[in-house]
């Protein structure tokens, strides 16, 4: 049976100041790797972006969208599927957001002033998806963990820049609350593609983005890639930052 991988989770420094690599280098390295597609989820406007926060909001969207649109062009060249999200942060707890594009993006400038719940329900007025990412990931730069399993379509369970403990954590709570899960790679250097990149696997190439979003929200169809040893249930369920888990109803 054939098997077409997509990327889900990446980043391109046009537009994500934590990334070295340009959008031209990762769709040749992603198309060697043998991957069907990619979804480009650079840092948006309270992350860590490349783009200039005093920018008019029309021209910080348009060179927010840079990395993406020159990816897509070159995927078109040599037949590399380029689909188009963003990744949000909420001091600390991030959001993939998949199906609200440029045309949304310019249209709602208020985006930048959003909640949990009002980023959400617009993700669902629009046909979007809205997933947490690696939600149990402890580094230096976080002091708590945010769970907000009523205002999420999925969970990003397997991260390949997580440590193994902080996915099997994800995955628990995901099967906990009911929700789907997706993987990645979180990738920022084109120099791990192949290497340590993961992604989701599909049996069909997906036509658009909006294939992706139907197929999460509706939990299957697919599987993830990942070593067996992110698959299993937590070692522990503690961990060693502070964790909110936020109302559920």
């Amino acid at each position: 049976m054939n098997s077409y991988r997509y990327e889900t989770h990446l980043h391109t420094k046009e537009a994500s100041a934590c990334s070295v690599s340009s959008a031209v280098d990762l769709v040749h390295a992603y198309h060697k790797a043998g991957y069907a597609g990619i979804i480009i989820t650079d840092h948006f406007y309270h992350g860590n972006t490349a783009v200039d926060r005093r920018l008019p909001w029309k021209e910080w969207v348009r060179r927010f969208c840079l990395g993406f649109e020159t990816a897509e062009a070159e995927g078109k060249k040599i037949g590399l599927s380029v689909f188009f999200g963003w990744e949000i942060n909420f001091s600390g707890d991030e959001y993939l957001i998949y199906g609200l594009d440029k045309a949304w993006l310019l249209a709602h400038p208020q985006v930048i002033t959003y909640d949990h719940q009002t980023l959400f329900a617009e993700v669902n007025r629009a046909g979007g998806l809205m997933v947490q990412a690696h939600p149990f990931r402890e580094r230096y730069y976080l002091s708590e963990i945010h769970l907000h399993p009523a205002v999420v379509h999925a969970v990003e369970v397997v991260n390949a820049e997580n440590d193994e403990e902080f996915d099997r954590k994800a995955r628990s709570y995901a099967k906990r609350y009911g929700l789907s899960m997706t993987g990645g790679s979180d990738l920022h250097d084109v120099v791990k593609v192949g290497s340590s990149s993961l992604g989701m696997d599909f049996a069909y190439p997906l036509s658009s983005l909006s294939d992706f979003i139907a197929v999460v929200k509706e939990g299957k169809g697919y599987s993830l890639a990942g070593s067996a040893a992110r698959m299993q249930e937590p070692r522990s369920e503690q961990t060693t930052l502070r964790v909110h888990l936020h109302p559920v109803g």
